[in-house]
């Protein structure tokens, strides 16, 4: 036993090897150290790179941006000249002004084998010169073909009018009846009968959606709509809306008072959720323009126009509009009336004149010459997309134009003299363009 305790007494005493111990614990902690700052620094290389990535990527979609408002300030100064010049105004048709913005622009610019040695030439150095780096694609679309749900609104200066004028109608009731849309076009009108139309067309595919919306109650969504964007107090003649400020309590939220600025404040009042917002958003919009563009027109907002019209009769006319060999570009409202009136006959000359009126002492007018634009611009670099969704409106200026029956124009305006012919009136007012200004974007 003494023996044992003497020789473990010597190996505890035993420095030797302990040196290396140290150093292989040393080399250990700082192995540990080192993996632990090289992977901090891959990721912190990574987070930079990626950064950079998003930076460019974010930059060349502002460019792209940049080139759609430019593409859209020379259609604006075209668009002008030709309408202060009668000959010009004759000789060249809209579509041709489209050119200058509808054609979509990518880059790199793409070429094809067939293109010319002199384009290719071009192209290179216009890419050798360019500062840009990374990808970008750009695309403007007319959205001019839809209904603006602002105009519901209620003004409280309604209820002040001019001693010669007639106090407005601030009844949110609607007429329910299948006809109504006959007599009445108002946005409001036109939402309700388009709205329970699709509904219907999808509950009939969808027994789930048939479950969840059998008992939808159209009027108090309606008034709900219209409370939301009203001035606040303008709508105390209203017997619903009442109903209507409950509902907003019992969420609880305080209504806008005011016009939407954006289609996404639908989902905060009551009743408006995803499927139903998704119906009509192709046909309403909340972006300041009354005017319908023909050449865009949806099945939907055509039968809007047009309610006689069958689901046969609706697909002949796009069968004929967006035929691809010859397709049909409508220019005017004589050239939608040659087609509804004169070609297919749905209707006399005499009612397409008062349904037009209708629509048009509504404040909604009709052309060919879009001013409210959508704009997508896509930014690529390395592994990052950017990309920017911008809404764009032209305003127009109004042209003022002679009394009838005179000719010039204001303030020089005049009778004609003895056997000077009087031109004939326009059938769409002249304007003319004002600044593109972007009034809402989109990040994605």
């Amino acid at each position: 036993m003494m023996r044992l305790k003497k020789d473990l007494g010597k190996i505890l005493k035993n420095e030797r090897g302990i040196a290396i111990m140290m150093i292989m614990t040393a080399i250990i902690l700082l192995m540990a150290i080192y993996g632990e700052f090289t992977f901090e620094s891959k990721i912190s290389r990574i987070k930079a790179i990626n950064i950079i990535d998003r930076s460019q990527s974010k930059l060349m979609a502002e460019s792209g941006l940049q080139l759609a408002m430019a593409r859209l300030r020379l259609y604006k100064e075209a668009y002008n000249k030709v309408q202060g010049n009668a000959n010009a105004k004759n000789a060249v048709q809209p579509q041709l002004l489209n050119q200058l913005w509808e054609v979509p622009f990518m880059y790199p610019i793409p070429i094809t084998g067939e293109a010319s040695r002199a384009f290719k030439d071009t192209v290179e150095k216009f890419s050798t010169e360019s500062l840009l780096e990374g990808e970008m694609k750009v695309s403007i679309q007319n959205i001019s073909n839809r209904l603006n749900l602002n105009m519901l609104r209620v003004d409280v200066t309604k209820f002040n009018p001019n001693p010669d004028e007639e106090v407005q109608d601030t009844q949110s009731m609607i007429n329910m009846a299948d006809n109504a849309i006959l007599t009445d076009v108002s946005v409001d009108q036109s939402l309700y009968f388009l709205l329970k139309r699709l509904v219907d067309d999808k509950k009939q595919v969808d027994e789930g959606f048939e479950d969840r919306y059998s008992n939808l109650n159209y009027q108090e969504l309606l008034t709900g709509l219209k409370y939301f964007m009203s001035d606040f107090g303008s709508m105390g003649q209203d017997p619903l809306a009442g109903e209507a400020e409950v509902n907003f309590q019992r969420i609880p939220l305080t209504p806008k008072f005011g016009p939407m600025g954006s289609a996404s404040e639908l989902y905060a009042i009551p009743g408006w959720n995803d499927e139903l917002i998704e119906l009509i958003q192709n046909e309403f919009s909340v972006y300041p323009t009354t005017q319908i563009d023909f050449n865009k027109l949806t099945a939907n907002m055509l039968k809007i126009l047009i309610p006689s019209m069958t689901d046969d009769e609706v697909k002949e006319f796009f069968l004929w509009r967006d035929d691809p060999e010859k397709p049909q570009f409508i220019n005017s409202k004589d050239d939608f009336k040659k087609y509804i009136v004169g070609q297919e006959r749905l209707m006399s000359e005499t009612d397409f004149e008062n349904r037009i009126k209708l629509f048009e002492s509504k404040g909604i007018s009709f052309g060919s010459n879009p001013n409210l634009f959508k704009i997508v611009s896509e930014g690529s670099y390395n592994r990052s997309t950017f990309t920017l969704v911008a809404y764009v409106v032209l305003p127009k200026n109004e042209i003022p134009k002679c009394p009838e029956g005179q000719i010039g124009t204001p303030p020089n305006c005049r009778l004609p003299n003895p056997g000077e012919e009087v031109p004939k009136p326009p059938t769409e007012q002249n304007a003319q363009l004002l600044e593109p200004r972007i009034i809402e974007i989109q990040i994605n």
